[in-house]
């Protein structure tokens, strides 16, 4: 098992997830069936699954000097994630969302950043970097990322980026800087003139120097493109079947377990396959990125559900 600390910047929030029967078209009061508060954000949900997995991880972050940023530092106390260089910033609010989640697992999502939270990278202890298995970033401190990722590129560490929906011309820059450029659905179709996602994908990758770049389609599972193969080519790996009971943080789930696959040593197809799984295992249960699964809950359900041979 590789021992290097995985290194993951950018979103930090305190989420409250309210589970009810279905999300209203017009005004109304509605009494949730469930509800639960957590530390989560894309780059910070996919630390924690590398944490639940068995990795050595740290999240880089910012958040506030509030009693919210105290919830969210207690709560990821009870994960195994290194969070000293969490900057907690003076003055500022740490993020915030409410999410509801319907009884299909679809979730209507309101997050707030304070715009006081410093976007000043220079803090950051890029010294850390040359030792790092690998490096990955979501898309909501550019700043912080872009500085993180040439640090990375500088001493040859894997870089990884989730590039989910922002800005288009942010998203444009960022790909062009990680070896893996993992999409959403929406933030690939935002980039390609084309609806398809498999054209829209090859239309892509052939602009950039990425070896991997991939996209997930939720219950269509996700479609890759490796360097070196014959062009053209996608790999297509579907995912497992599941009563979706809660969807959010399943991409960040996905992410991280693909990431702790990388620095693991397994192949792409293996990746890929047993991200899959982990996202599936996820939308099952309620709770955001808490529903993450640990390794060997993960491990046997791949090998019943998809007859994988790991080691």
């Amino acid at each position: 098992m590789n021992v290097k600390p995985v290194i993951c910047l950018g979103c930090a929030f305190w989420d409250t997830i309210f589970k009810i029967d279905h999300i209203p078209d017009h005004g109304a009061k509605v009494l949730p069936e469930k509800a639960v508060q957590a530390a989560s954000g894309m780059a910070t949900a996919a630390a924690a699954t590398i944490a639940r997995l068995g990795g050595d991880v740290e999240i880089w972050a910012r958040i506030g000097d509030d009693p919210t940023g105290d919830s969210f530092l207690h709560d990821l106390s009870r994960e195994a994630i290194r969070t000293d260089h969490i900057r907690r910033i003076a003055g500022a609010r740490t993020a915030f969302s409410t999410i509801l989640v319907d009884r299909s697992g679809e979730r209507l999502v309101v997050p707030y950043t304070d715009p006081s939270l410093d976007a000043d990278p220079s803090w950051l202890p890029l010294h850390r970097v040359a030792e790092a298995a690998a490096v990955l970033v979501d898309m909501r401190w550019i700043e912080g990322a872009k500085v993180l990722f040439a640090e990375a590129q500088r001493h040859g560490v894997p870089r990884i980026l989730d590039a989910d929906v922002a800005p288009p011309d942010e998203l444009r820059q960022m790909i062009t800087l990680a070896d893996h450029v993992l999409f959403s659905e929406a933030a690939l179709l935002s980039l390609a003139e084309s609806r398809s996602p498999r054209d829209a994908l090859l239309d892509v990758a052939q602009h950039l120097d990425a070896e991997i770049v991939g996209v997930t389609l939720g219950a269509a599972g996700a479609l890759v493109w490796q360097r070196g193969a014959p062009e053209g080519t996608l790999s297509e790996f579907p995912t497992l079947p599941v009563h979706a009971v809660d969807t959010l943080n399943a991409g960040d789930v996905w992410h991280g377990t693909y990431v702790y696959g990388l620095v693991n040593g397994w192949d792409l197809p293996t990746r890929i396959r047993i991200a899959n799984v982990a996202a599936a295992m996820k939308c099952e249960h309620f709770g955001g990125r808490l529903g993450s699964p640990r390794l060997p809950e993960l491990f046997e359900r791949s090998r019943t559900l998809l007859q994988e041979t790991l080691t």
